[in-house]
Order: C-alpha cells, then sequence, then structure tokens
C-alpha cells in the first residue's frame, strides 16, 4: 500500500517561507539542499505528508539536473512503498513498464557506493499524472528518522486533500499506480483525497494563474481563528464549507484550510 510521504514545489524564496511563518506555520529546523541546486525547506504535520518548499539556487544547475519524465519546476509527490527496495519496487517495474520505469539511489549522510544504505527511487519517464512529477520511494532500513512533528500555531494538523484542474479521466493512471479506486472522481491516498477541481468549482480557487494542474493543498485545521482577517489570505467555501485560501506563487499549490 502506497502513502504519500512529500509533496513539493518550487518558488518559494525566503520572503515567501516568512509569509508563511508570519501565518504560524512552523518550518522544520535545518532546510537541505538537493541536487540542481535545490535549497529545500520542510513542513512537518501531525498526520499526512509533509510540505516541501523549494528554492532554486543556480537556474543553470537545475536545468542541468531535471531527470527524464520531470517538467522543469512542476510539481511533485513522493509516493512512500514499504518492504525491502528491491522487492518494493520490483513490481510497479513490472506492472508500469509502459511509463518506461528507471531507478535512482542517493545514500544516506555521507556514504557512498549502489550498496550503501539509503534512499531508493522508482521514476518514470512518462509522468503518471499530467505536469506532476510522481515517484515511488523505498529505503533501506534503518531509515532515516523523521523529524517529530511541531505544533503549529495556527492549528493546522496535516494534509488531507489535494486539488487537480483535472478531469477524473487525467487521473486514472494514478488511481492505478496507488491501486484505489477512482469513485466520483475522488481517489484516497493513504488518507489524502486526490480530487479533480471541479471540486471548487462552484467557487474558484487562486486568483493568480498557475503553471501546473497541482492547484492546492487541502489543509485541516482545529478552526480557521488563526487565518480569519490574517494577511493574504482569502475567506472562501469549499465543498459547502467555511475555507481560507493562501495564495502562494505561480509555480506552485496554495494552500486550502478547512476546519
Amino acid at each position: 500500500m502506497l502513502t504519500m510521504s512529500n509533496i513539493y514545489a518550487h518558488g518559494f524564496d525566503r520572503d515567501q517561507v516568512a509569509a508563511l511563518e508570519a501565518l504560524g506555520f512552523t518550518l522544520r529546523s535545518e532546510a537541505s539542499v538537493y541536487a540542481g541546486s535545490q535549497l529545500c525547506r520542510f513542513i512537518d504535520f501531525q498526520i499526512g505528508p509533509s510540505l516541501e518548499l523549494i528554492e532554486v539556487e543556480d537556474r543553470q544547475a537545475y536545468q542541468d539536473f531535471v531527470p527524464a519524465g520531470m517538467v522543469p519546476y512542476s510539481p511533485g509527490i513522493s509516493l512512500a512503498a514499504p518492504g525491502q527496495p528491491d522487492v518494493a519496487l520490483a513490481a510497479y517495474e513490472r506492472q508500469f513498464f509502459a511509463l518506461e520505469p528507471y531507478r535512482l539511489h542517493v545514500p544516506y549522510g555521507e556514504s557512498t557506493g549502489q550498496r550503501s544504505p539509503g534512499w531508493h527511487y522508482l521514476n518514470f519517464a512518462h509522468p503518471a499524472v499530467r505536469d506532476t512529477f510522481v515517484w515511488v520511494t523505498a529505503y533501506d532500513e534503518p531509515g532515516p528518522p523523521r523529524p517529530e512533528p511541531p505544533d503549529h500555531a495556527n492549528g493546522i494538523i496535516g494534509v488531507v486533500g489535494l486539488l487537480f484542474d483535472l478531469t477524473p479521466g487525467d487521473l486514472a493512471c494514478l488511481a492505478r499506480l496507488v491501486d484505489a479506486p477512482l469513485e466520483d472522481g475522488v481517489l484516497t491516498v493513504g488518507g489524502v483525497a486526490v480530487m479533480g477541481a471541479s471540486a471548487a468549482d462552484e467557487h474558484p480557487l487562486g486568483e493568480r494563474g498557475k503553471t501546473f494542474p497541482l492547484r492546492a493543498v487541502v489543509l485541516r485545521a482545529a478552526s480557521l481563528d488563526a487565518f480569519v482577517g490574517a494577511v493574504g489570505v482569502r475567506q472562501m467555501a469549499f465543498m459547502g464549507r467555511p475555507a481560507a485560501l493562501v495564495e502562494t506563487n505561480p509555480l506552485a499549490w496554495d494552500l486550502l484550510v478547512v476546519a
């Protein structure tokens, strides 16, 4: 059973990150640098995947890094597979050979070599979701410890949904990958509801145009009190319920908070 580990997006410079902190989000104490000169900052939650906020520090280094199947600067979703990496990933390689899967291995820490313990990534040269980089990750044991999630001052509990500007048919391949039914245009991945944008058609989302179809990450909060009257937040309704929309940047998903 696949679960969501991380959801990432680009365009989060220091000012954007500071704006999220001002809204009561607590970021992981340490940022990390990934291939392609990508500075990665994280927001962890009590439930659901972490958010990975990426700032590209060197555009040429990033362009040289972009792997097969990744549209430059597109958002991405890491799906975590349980079990021993070779066994866990082999079944997906066989079943989804038409997507041209290929593996990458990144050792933990400063160790090197293909046999060093680390992350094992199964990427796809043909994306499972249009303009979204979706890959499967398996971990050598003992895996890296996940940071203790903080209590966010704004009462956010975790990620409960993803909202795409896509049709249900566009999500059919992802449904097969995660082996979940697509019911009324919605599929559930480890407690996260993945849905097409029709769920919010009555009340359009961000006024800024989006480069990619992953329009919003839906967050659950204990209440919306921290977002009422806050700078950069728009009150709206989502699926008949009060919600608060935090717009980010054209490359990234917005944050849609529900209580």
